[in-house]
Formats: C-alpha cells, structure tokens, sequence
C-alpha cells in the first residue's frame, strides 16, 4: 500500500492570535491520477471498454451539472453528496438586493462514509516540504554542504529538516 506524504508546517492558531506558533501536518500529495488511468483502471477490472467507461463517466457529471443547475444537491450511494455554495456581497436593504451580486459560486462535495479512509489503513510518511527540498537543491547545485557524501561516521543527530524524506 502506498504511503500518504506530510510535510510540517508552522502556523498561528487563528483563534489565539498572540499563542506561540505550532506545527501543523499538511498533505504532500504524490502526484495525480488522470482521466485516462482512471478509465484504464476501471475498464482492467470490469468488462467495460475505456470508451464504454468514459461514456458512463461523462453522462454521469452530465447529470450531476443539471442537477446542481436546478437547485438539487446530488447524493450517490457509497460516493457522495454534491451541492451548490456560493457568496455575495451585502447590502443594506434587502430590496436592493439582485443576483448580480452572488459570485464565487463553487460545488461542494461531502464524501459518503464508504469514501472516507480509515486512519488505521493509511501509513503516512514525512517528507520535506517544497522550501526544503528547493534550499537542499539549491545547496547541491551550489556545492555546498548537503550531506550527500555517504556515511561520515555515524549518527550525529544533526539531520536537517526534512532529510529524511531526501533519501
């Protein structure tokens, strides 16, 4: 099973704007899935064709757009509900209010149980993050010390921070 990537991140509680500080885990994603791996994966483990599944797939958010168009939110069983958010500005009358005003209209989706990983099945791996994979680069490039060089006699426990994900 491949493992779910985190980098730590410093950041302020939102909440508690004088509190010191902490670090936070954040996702590390591992790179994406296409369109076309998709259908490949699902056509390889059922009897549909890559044509047959991109059909399916393209009717299905067909209908998910039409739904969402009249207003619905959309619920599919073992997958998920969608629905429709959005923001406006604000007035000081109500009857000066008109739909010009809404924007950032986005659709929201809400996994279903079945979608969401357990914790006790994911292994999650710290990595480093893009600041420190960029500044480690940097130190190759520029030869300088970047702890690359082999065993240098054991461990000191000065490991950088995210060095271990470099390796």
């Amino acid at each position: 099973m491949p493992n779910v990537c985190y980098s730590l991140v410093k950041r302020p509680n939102p909440l508690k704007k004088n509190a010191p500080k902490k670090f936070y885990a954040v996702v590390q994603k591992s790179g994406n899935m296409s369109y076309e791996k998709l259908k490949e994966d699902i056509s390889f483990s059922t009897t549909c064709t890559p044509g047959e599944v991109s059909l399916i797939i393209e009717t299905l958010l067909r209908y998910i757009r039409e739904g969402l168009k009249a207003g619905q939110s959309v619920y599919l069983d073992k997958f998920g509900q969608f629905r429709l958010s959005f923001s406006s500005k604000g007035v000081e009358s109500a009857k000066d209010f008109n739909t010009d005003l809404i924007h950032g209209i986005r659709v929201v989706f809400h996994p279903c149980k079945d979608l969401k990983p357990e914790r006790k099945n994911i292994v999650f791996e710290k990595k480093a993050t893009v600041t420190e994979q960029k500044a480690l680069l940097k130190a190759q490039l520029n030869g300088g010390d970047s702890n690359t060089g082999g065993n240098t006699g054991g461990n000191t426990g000065g490991d950088k921070p995210g060095d271990e994900s470099m390796g």
